[in-house]
Parts: C-alpha cells; sequence; structure tokens
C-alpha cells in the first residue's frame, strides 16, 4: 500500500510484461543464431518474408476492417466485432514486421481466423470486468423498451436519431 505522494507498485501482469519486453531483443538474437546455424543465409530470406508478410497483412486488415464497418453500418447493426478483429489484427501484422521469430509467430497467431473469436471473448471479459467494476451495467443493445423496467434508476432512456435528425 502506497502512501500519499509516494507512487505505489505496478500490478504484476505490468512489471512481466516490462521483463518480457525488456528480454525479447536478447531472446530473438539467440533463436536467429539458432536457427541460422540450422539453414545458414536463408535465415535472411524467412527474415525478408516475415517482413513482406506483415506490410500484407497491415494493409489488408486496415482495408478489410474499414470495408466490413461500413458494411456492419450500412446493415444498421453495431460493428463489434470488426472492431475487437481490426487492432488484432494490426497488433499481428505489426508483430510480424519487427524483426525475429519469436515475435513473428507471436503475429502468426494473433492473425489466425480461430484466435480472433478467442481474443474477442478475453476482450469482452476484461471490458466486462472493468465496466463492471465501475459501476456500469451493461444491457443487451438488441434490447427493447418492453425488456427494461422504466423505474430501474439504473436505465437510462434516450432517444435514437439519426443525422437527418429524424427521430428513430
Amino acid at each position: 500500500m502506497s502512501t500519499p505522494g509516494t507512487v505505489g507498485r505496478a500490478p504484476f501482469w505490468a512489471r512481466l510484461l516490462f521483463a518480457v519486453i525488456l528480454c525479447l531483443p536478447i531472446i530473438e538474437v539467440i533463436v536467429i543464431v539458432l536457427v541460422w546455424h540450422v539453414i545458414g543465409w536463408w535465415t535472411l530470406l524467412a527474415l525478408a518474408v516475415c517482413f513482406c508478410l506483415g506490410l500484407f497483412v497491415i494493409k489488408r486488415a486496415s482495408v478489410g476492417a474499414a470495408r466490413e464497418m461500413r458494411a456492419a453500418m450500412a446493415e444498421r447493426r453495431p460493428p463489434a466485432r470488426e472492431v475487437a478483429d481490426a487492432p488484432q489484427a494490426l497488433v499481428g501484422g505489426v508483430l510480424l514486421l519487427i524483426p525475429g521469430f519469436v515475435t513473428s509467430l507471436l503475429g502468426v497467431i494473433l492473425i489466425l481466423p480461430g484466435m480472433r473469436s478467442v481474443s474477442r471473448r478475453l476482450m469482452q471479459v476484461v471490458v466486462g470486468r472493468r465496466m463492471g467494476a465501475g459501476g456500469v451495467r451493461v444491457v443487451d443493445y438488441t434490447a427493447t423498451h418492453t425488456d427494461v423496467r422504466r423505474d430501474d434508476p439504473e436505465v437510462i432512456e434516450a432517444e435514437i436519431i439519426d443525422e437527418e435528425g429524424r427521430e428513430k
């Protein structure tokens, strides 16, 4: 517990992440040297391919996310899945850009379609905990006005108005 005017200790996960980030360059160099001993000059080609794959993934993810978000808006549904998937694909692409096999492996794992659903669920749990800790209750956006009690003090009544000013 920290006293007023002092800085408290960072949480365990933050300290662990900091340690991993500090050790990552050393780990990458060790792995590159080990791969070099196995495949020789082909190591440089493999690193270049990972870099090009990262560029491709970033371009595809950004263009694809924008297209999917426009399609969701055109269908008048919240782009929740698209918003959750886009950052993961971009982070995966950036990890592929970083020279090294460990970060490239992590990047490939992040861009796999099956991993997106896993990370989406993880994000829902984390955001749900944060919102629950803040005293905010999440109500399903598909709920109708008959699903919510009007006398509930935690419910905020609102109207949806489109761009032209028409009430929905």
